[in-house]
């Protein structure tokens, strides 16, 4: 940009034209000057690159899969003596719904990443004071018998929508033919939500259910998801001391060409332009509008093998007549679920669907439990190991990606805690994709060094290796220019 300059008092005139630009100048002292002024820009540029970030190209990866001898100790996971010369990143994450008290729980996530020759590994660690143990996820929980059910706890066995604190509601008598309920009571009449001036009819047969502090929930749908979202009436997710979720952690992999992609799913109904009681949802919920990704999933209430997990308290996985699906139990690990996303749904990448539609019918025997994981919650932190093939078969290679030695790759990272709310989209993440690159080298020897740690949730101190700071980069380029200029300044002036 070029300043509108008043230069008639000091300039007597300027001329241009196709072989040069001359300048002359009424007052020699101005001339003086213009080295010391263009010092002056110069220490100015490379000290205010201390406070704000400057949009600089960064080419190196944030995140680095190097290549490890030895095998995965997944009834252990992180304990191989490989990754201790893997230094940690330290992944910042925020809030996925803005202004949602349940959002945004967990600050940060401690991520390693190696291959063996075989398999593409992961770690992750993350503080969780409160871990979410011996609760349901919902969706797998729907497929177990009620006497299978009864024999595990409840916890978690229905999501229930907290609406805003001051939300009001009334039942109008004038809908004819709606029925409502509150409290498991039926009314004649529709539920009309009040809040700050808004009034919000609530489909026929609508159940609320209505605290004695005068909290309103509500269960859970994708309609309701993108209604409440939409109108500013979503608080999160409903919990009490004894009633919660799962913990969870996720991996997306993008798959798509975009070069900027976005990591955020879409809020949405269950199909495209859907009518969902006179609104239109154009978006499908879970849809990533940038284009196809793979998602792994883990999730403490219903993939990790341990008796903390009440699906492998009654051995579902190993119930075919629940599943449909062969699943051999190995003891020491778990499984993440593998999940696929692209601009028209959120499908699940097996035959069955617990969680979401399957991607295909057939032709995917064993896909569900492709990825293995560990997990252990110790010292105030959730430790998760995932591990999968380098290379896919065929009939998973549209819905994975095939991992290549010297490539780079999209990866976004998200985190529940279920005893603080966070479920289904509303969780910590990253705030963008960041690179990995699955590289030919060994780690070598790291000496680790103390992560920069936002809570005071355990006693324990991880190690990490930050992504690069392009901020540092920028200020240190800035001062070398001013050095160079104060140099060219003496030259000029030392006789």
């Amino acid at each position: 940009m070029v300043s509108n300059l008043n230069f008639r008092t000091r300039v007597q005139h300027f001329r241009l034209n196709i072989n040069d630009v001359k300048f002359n100048l009424m007052n020699d002292k101005l001339v003086r000057k213009v080295p010391y002024l263009l010092v002056l820009a110069s220490l100015v540029v490379s000290f205010s690159s201390i406070f704000v970030e400057l949009p600089v190209g960064q080419t190196t990866p944030q995140i680095v899969a190097y290549k490890v001898q030895g095998t995965t100790n997944l009834g252990d996971p992180g304990s191989e003596s490989f990754w201790q010369n893997i230094p940690w990143v330290n992944v910042s994450l925020t809030a996925n719904l803005q202004g949602v008290p349940t959002s945004g729980i967990t600050p940060y996530l401690l991520v390693k990443a190696a291959w063996n020759g075989t398999d593409m590994l992961v770690l992750e660690q993350w503080p969780a004071p409160n871990p979410a143990v011996n609760t349901w996820s919902a969706s797998p929980a729907a497929f177990v018998p009620a006497s299978l059910l009864s024999k595990t706890t409840l916890n978690g066995v229905a999501d229930l929508q907290e609406l805003v604190p001051g939300v009001t509601y009334s039942i109008e008598k004038n809908y004819t033919g709606y029925i409502s309920y509150v409290n498991n009571t039926e009314y004649q009449g529709r539920i009309v939500l009040s809040y700050s001036g808004l009034t919000l009819p609530l489909p026929n047969e609508t159940s609320i259910t209505v605290l004695p502090d005068g909290r309103i929930l509500v269960p859970d749908n994708r309609g309701f998801q993108w209604l409440f979202t939409n109108y500013g009436l979503f608080y999160g997710y409903y919990v009490n001391s004894t009633y919660y979720y799962p913990d969870r952690t996720a991996i997306m992999w993008y798959m798509g060409t975009e070069t900027n992609p976005s990591n955020c799913m879409n809020i949405g109904g269950d199909y495209a332009n859907e009518n969902f009681d006179g609104f239109t949802i154009t978006k499908v919920g879970g849809s990533l509008s940038s284009g196809p990704a793979n998602i792994w999933m883990w999730v403490s209430g219903a993939t990790w093998n341990s008796t903390s997990d009440p699906a492998f308290q009654i051995n579902m996985w190993q119930n075919e007549s629940i599943t449909g699906l062969n699943y051999t139990d190995y003891k020491d690990h778990g499984f993440a679920v593998p999940l696929y996303t692209n601009q028209s749904g959120l499908y699940e990448v097996d035959t069955a669907g617990f969680w979401y539609p399957p991607v295909q019918s057939s032709g995917l025997n064993g896909s569900l439990f492709y990825i293995w994981t560990g997990a252990k919650w110790e010292n105030g932190y959730w430790v998760v190991e995932f591990v999968r093939p380098m290379q896919v078969p065929q009939a998973l290679a549209n819905y994975e990606p095939q991992f290549q030695v010297g490539k780079e790759y999209d990866v976004a990272f998200a985190v529940w805690q279920g005893k603080a709310g966070e479920t289904l989209f509303d969780k910590s993440i990253t705030s963008g994709f960041l690179t990995l690159y699955v590289s030919p080298q060994s780690p070598g020897t790291v000496t680790p060094t103390p992560a920069t740690n936002t809570t005071n949730t355990s006693t324990a101190t991880p190690t990490s290796a930050s992504a690069p700071n392009v901020t540092l980069d920028v200020t240190i380029a800035g001062v070398i220019i001013a050095v160079i200029a104060l140099l060219v300044l003496y030259l000029v002036y030392r006789r």
